[in-house]
């Protein structure tokens, strides 16, 4: 029953040198999902680029990017590539997608949509080519798992103060929302919301202000799993007394045989 993790860890060699990233492989996952390296693989420590008992890769890294993606896997996926096929976004260090055959993984730091590392219409953009490449996978025949740091809080709910009425801030402006809403229409679900309907749950705390022991929070971070893989759904968590970065990680528990992950990837329907 494999574990999936995702964490955004601001800086992953930070992270490690203050002693707080390996202890996440404690909750022995199959799979952990990273956002925000903020370094390219060959700059990272040497434990971190060869983990015993994972294969690593890790996206490239623009020159004063705070961005990239690593992934962390036991089993060694079929393939992997870095982006949409999109010249736009694919050299951003956004996006590790790795085919597993029995599913595809999409691991993904989505921009945050404030200047100056960008802007509300470039996040959109994104979003649009995201949901373009979602949607050919899904019209393949493709189960497909998206985790990642979505830099969209839903619904009020995953808010620990939401406005009284709809606002442009970016984050929680409806046009971004109405992003989430149409990966959902995509068959798409929010693993944890089946198993936690409240308010109160958050990922992501501003440094200040003792907003993480007050819970003064954000939800912003999800594994999201398309309609085939809604039935393997085991549990869906927030780890949330993990610290090391302003996200905690995010974890999805797959009732699905390991030996069954690694699978050749069906034919494209035509």
């Amino acid at each position: 029953m494999p574990t999936i993790l995702s964490w955004n860890v601001n800086g992953l060699r930070g992270c490690y040198d203050r002693k707080q990233f390996l202890p996440v492989f404690r909750h022995n996952p199959e799979i952990v999902c990273v956002q925000e390296t903020k370094a390219p693989g060959e700059k990272l420590p040497e434990r971190v680029r060869n983990l015993y008992g994972y294969h690593t890769f890790f996206s490239a890294v623009p020159a004063g990017s705070t961005a990239g993606v690593g992934l962390f896997t036991r089993h060694e996926p079929l393939s992997v590539q870095y982006g949409f096929g999109d010249p736009d976004f694919d050299n951003k260090g956004r996006v590790l997608m790795a085919d597993y055959g029995r599913f595809v993984l999409l691991n993904i730091a989505f921009p945050l949509g404030i200047k100056p590392m960008g802007n509300l219409d470039n996040k959109l953009r994104f979003y649009d080519a995201f949901l373009l490449y979602i949607r050919s996978l899904c019209e393949q025949g493709r189960a497909v798992i998206v985790c990642g740091d979505f830099n969209v809080a839903h619904t009020d709910k995953d808010l620990y103060n939401p406005p009284k009425k709809p606002v442009r801030q970016v984050g929680i402006s409806p046009d971004e929302r109405g992003r989430i809403d149409q990966l959902i229409a995509l068959g798409f679900t929010d693993t944890f919301r089946l198993f936690h309907a409240g308010p109160g749950y958050y990922t992501r705390w501003p440094f200040q202000n003792n907003s993480r022991e007050r819970n003064f929070g954000w939800r912003i971070d999800y594994c999201f799993v398309s309609q085939a893989l809604r039935p393997f759904v085991a549990d869906a968590t927030i780890l949330h007394e993990i610290k090391g970065s302003d996200h905690c990680p995010v974890a999805l528990e797959l009732n699905l045989p390991e030996t069954d992950m690694i699978l050749p990837a069906p034919k494209a329907v035509s």
